[in-house]
C-alpha cells in the first residue's frame, strides 16, 4: 500500500516547479524596465525514475537551474562599438567646443578681425599723415590683440577642462573595477553555496558596458564565477582583487594628466586603448603641458647660430667682406624678433680653432668679428670644427645653425676627404640637429679638390644652404639674405606640424605660429621706417610677458604707439610716403609660411587651419553617429535574445498556471481518492 502516495509525490514536484517558474516569470516582468537585466528561465526536467520492487514510479519534474538568457558574443559586440562611440564622441565634443571658441566660419573670428587689421594700414597708406585713420590703425590692432587673448584664455580653460575630465573619468575606472571585485566575491560565495546569482552576472554586466565606453577592456569568466577585467594587457580585477589606475603626470614638469598603472614599484605606462579616455587624451592632447612647452604650442622662435669664419691665408677677401657686413647680419637678425644666440668658431689657422658663445650680445659679437685677422696657417681640417660645436651646451629643443665662411673644401688641406668621412661628418651634424649653410666660393659647392665633393655634400644632407660670397655683388645684401633664411627656416620649423591624431595641442601649435610670424613681419617692417616725427620706428606687437614669444593670450599693440604718431607708414619723414604701410598691408598676400610642404600666406595658412578643424569635426561626427547606429543596432540584437518580451512573458505565465493549476487537481484527485478509501472502504 505505500506505493499508493507516489501520485502524490508527482504531483506536488509538479506544483513546485510551476510555481517556482510562475516566480521566475513575474520577476521578469517586474524588471521589464530595469537596465542591463538579462531574462531569466526555470530550466525543468523529468526527475529520476524510482525503482520500488517490481515497480518503477515517475516522479514529476525537477528544476535544475534558474539560467540567465544571455549571449556573450552579443556583448562582445556592443562593447567593442560602444569604445568607438565613446572615442569619437570625445573629439567631435572638443571639436565643437573648440569651433565655438573660434567663432568660424561664421563673420565673427579671428579672420575677421585679421582682415580689419589689413585694411587699416591700406587705408594708412592712401594718407599717411592722417591722425584720424591712425587711430583707426591702433583701434583694429588692440582689437586684434584683444581678440587673440581672449581666443588664448578660452583654449586654455578647455585644455584645462579635459584634462580635468580624464582625471574624472580614470577615477570612474576606478570606481567601476572596485565593484566588479566586490561583485566577484558575491558571486563566488553564491557558487560556492550552488546558487545562480543572476542578479549580481546582471549587475557586473553592466559595469562592464559602462567600463567598454571608457576604455577598451578584455573580459574572462573563471570556472569560480569570478570576472577577470584586462585593459592594455594588465589585469584590473582578478577574482576579489582590484588594481587601481592613478592620474599622473604624463611628463616632467607636466600638469598634464595621463592613467597609469599603480604599482608597488612605480606608476606602469598603460594603453588605455580607445574610447573616452583615449578621446579626452587626444582632443587635450598628448604632449607634455608644462609652462612653455613646445608641444603644446608655444611658438620656438630659438635660433642658436655658430659663424665658422676660416681665417687661413687663403680666405683673406673673404673675411674682409665678413668685418665690413656682420653688423648688417646682427641687426637683421634682431629685427627678425628670433630669440637669438651667437656663437663664433675660426679655424684654419696656426693656433687651432677657438669656439666662443656670446649669447644675446650682439655688439661684443659683432666687435669680435671685427677684430679678427688672418693667419698665415693653412691647418684647416673641418673635423676640428664639428668637434668644437659639439662640445656646446645647447639649450634642449633650439633650433641650431651652422654658417662656415671658408674659400677652400671641406678639409681645404690638399687630401681627398673620403666619402665615408663626409658622411661621418653628415650623421654628426644630423645627432646634433644642426642645419649647415656654407658661403663659399662656387668652384668648392658641387666638389672640393680632385676626386672630392663639395660643401653641398653637407648643405643638401642638412636642410642648408650654399652661398655665392665670392663674387657677391652686394655683400650687406648677401647677409641679409643669410639672416633671412635663418628667420625662414625658424618659420617653417614652427609650421610644419607632425601628423598626429592631437587636437587642442595641434591646434594652438598652428594658430601661435600663425600669430608670432605675423606680429614679427609687421615688427620686421615697423622697425625699418619713420615715426610722423622722422624718429627711427620701433615695434608695433609686443608680448604682455617679456620673456615668453608673441602667442595666444600674450600680445599687446606696444605701449609707445598710444602716442599716434609713432605709428611708421614710411620710409623717410617725407610728406606722402606711404611705403611701410603698404608694405605692411600687402603681407596679408605675401608667402612668409613654408610647412608641411606647402608655401602659404598668413591667410592661406589660417584658411587651412580652419578647413582641418572642419575636416575633422566632420570625420568625427560621421563616425560619432555611424557608431552610434552600430551601437544601438548590437543592443537590439543582444535585447532580443536576453530582454524581457511581454508577449512571451503572459504566455509563459499562462502555461506555468494552467500547469500549476492542473498538479493542483492531481493533487486534489489523489486526495479523494485516499479519502474513500480510507474512511468508505476501510470500515463497514
Amino acid at each position: 500500500m505505500s506505493i499508493s502516495f507516489f501520485g502524490m509525490d508527482t504531483a506536488i514536484s509538479g506544483l513546485s516547479a510551476n510555481q517556482k517558474a510562475l516566480e521566475v516569470t513575474g520577476h521578469n516582468v517586474a524588471n521589464l524596465g530595469t537596465p542591463g537585466f538579462s531574462r531569466q528561465s526555470a530550466v525543468m526536467a523529468s526527475a529520476a525514475t524510482r525503482r520500488y520492487g517490481n515497480w518503477f514510479v515517475e516522479m514529476g519534474t525537477d528544476i535544475q537551474q534558474v539560467r540567465q538568457i544571455r549571449h556573450t558574443f552579443n556583448d562582445n559586440i556592443y562593447r567593442a562599438e560602444s569604445n568607438n562611440l565613446g572615442y569619437w564622441e570625445s573629439r567631435s565634443k572638443a571639436i565643437i567646443d573648440l569651433e565655438s571658441i573660434l567663432g568660424e566660419p561664421i563673420q565673427k573670428g579671428f579672420q575677421v578681425a585679421l582682415n580689419n587689421f589689413w585694411d587699416s594700414f591700406q587705408e594708412l597708406s592712401k594718407a599717411p599723415e592722417s591722425l584720424t585713420i591712425r587711430a583707426l590703425v591702433k583701434q583694429r590692432a588692440d582689437s586684434l590683440t584683444n581678440y587673440l587673448n581672449q581666443v588664448g584664455t578660452q583654449i586654455n580653460k578647455l585644455q584645462t577642462d579635459l584634462n580635468t575630465e580624464i582625471k574624472s573619468r580614470i577615477d570612474e575606472v576606478n570606481d567601476i573595477t572596485e565593484k566588479i571585485a566586490e561583485l566577484n566575491v558575491k558571486i563566488m560565495s553564491a557558487e560556492a553555496a550552488g546558487n545562480l546569482p543572476n542578479d549580481y552576472y546582471d549587475q557586473r554586466n553592466t559595469l562592464c558596458d559602462r567600463l567598454s565606453k571608457l576604455v577598451k577592456v578584455e573580459t574572462w569568466e573563471t570556472r569560480d564565477g569570478s570576472m577577470d577585467i584586462l585593459v592594455g594587457g594588465y589585469l584590473l580585477v582578478s577574482k576579489g582583487e582590484q588594481t587601481k589606475l592613478v592620474a599622473s603626470p604624463n611628463k616632467d614638469l607636466s600638469h598634464f594628466y595621463t592613467p597609469m598603472l599603480q604599482a608597488r614599484g612605480g606608476d606602469i605606462p598603460i594603453d588605455v586603448g580607445q574610447g573616452i579616455i583615449k578621446g579626452l587624451l587626444e582632443a587635450r592632447g598628448e604632449v607634455s603641458g608644462a609652462k612653455n612647452s613646445y608641444e603644446n604650442g608655444m611658438p620656438n622662435t630659438t635660433s642658436d647660430i655658430t659663424i665658422a669664419v676660416d681665417i687661413s691665408s687663403t680666405g683673406a677677401d673673404n673675411l674682409a667682406k665678413i668685418k665690413a657686413n656682420i653688423l648688417a647680419f646682427a641687426e637683421d637678425i634682431k629685427n627678425r624678433g628670433l630669440d637669438y644666440n651667437l656663437r663664433l668658431v675660426t679655424f684654419g689657422g696656426s693656433a687651432g680653432v677657438t669656439n666662443t658663445n656670446f649669447g644675446k650680445d650682439a655688439d661684443a659679437f659683432i666687435d669680435a668679428v671685427s677684430l679678427l685677422t688672418i693667419d698665415a696657417g693653412t691647418d684647416n681640417n673641418f673635423e676640428d670644427v664639428i668637434d668644437a660645436i659639439e662640445s656646446n651646451n645647447y639649450q634642449d629643443d633650439v633650433n641650431k645653425y651652422l654658417l662656415v665662411f671658408t674659400d677652400e673644401s671641406i678639409n681645404g688641406d690638399g687630401a681627398v676627404t673620403d666619402d665615408a668621412t663626409i658622411t661621418s661628418y653628415v650623421n654628426r651634424f644630423k645627432k646634433e640637429g644642426i642645419t649647415v649653410s656654407v658661403a663659399t666660393d662656387p668652384a668648392y659647392h658641387l666638389e672640393g679638390d680632385t676626386g672630392e665633393k663639395g660643401w653641398n655634400a653637407l648643405t643638401e644632407k642638412t636642410g642648408g644652404t650654399l652661398y655665392d660670397i665670392e663674387n657677391a655683388a652686394d655683400v650687406k645684401a648677401l647677409m641679409v639674405k643669410i639672416s633671412s633664411d635663418i628667420n625662414s627656416d625658424v618659420n617653417m620649423k614652427m609650421t610644419t606640424i607632425s601628423d598626429d591624431l592631437n587636437i587642442i595641442s595641434t591646434v594652438r601649435k598652428q594658430l601661435n605660429a600663425l600669430i608670432n610670424i605675423m606680429a614679427r613681419e609687421v615688427n620686421y617692417l615697423h622697425l625699418s621706417g619713420k615715426t610722423l616725427k622722422g624718429a627711427d620706428g620701433g615695434l608695433f606687437f609686443e608680448s604682455i610677458e617679456p620673456s615668453l614669444p608673441i602667442s595666444l593670450g600674450n600680445i599687446k599693440v606696444s605701449d609707445v604707439l598710444k602716442d599716434l604718431n609713432n605709428i611708421a607708414a614710411s620710409t623717410t619723414d617725407a610728406n606722402g610716403d606711404n611705403q611701410i604701410a603698404l608694405a605692411i598691408a600687402g603681407l596679408r598676400n605675401k608667402n612668409l609660411i613654408t610647412g608641411n610642404k606647402k608655401i602659404l600666406s598668413l591667410d592661406t595658412y589660417y584658411q587651412n587651419i580652419i578647413l582641418e578643424i572642419g575636416n575633422k569635426g566632420y570625420e568625427a561626427a560621421n563616425l560619432s553617429e555611424s557608431y552610434q547606429s552600430l551601437v544601438t543596432q548590437a543592443d537590439a540584437i543582444r535585447q532580443s535574445v536576453m530582454g524581457v518580451s511581454l508577449d512571451e512573458e503572459m504566455t509563459n505565465m499562462i502555461k506555468f498556471k494552467f500547469a500549476y493549476n492542473a498538479n493542483a487537481k492531481v493533487i486534489d484527485a489523489v486526495n479523494q481518492m485516499l479519502e474513500t478509501i480510507m474512511y468508505r472502504m476501510g470500515v463497514q
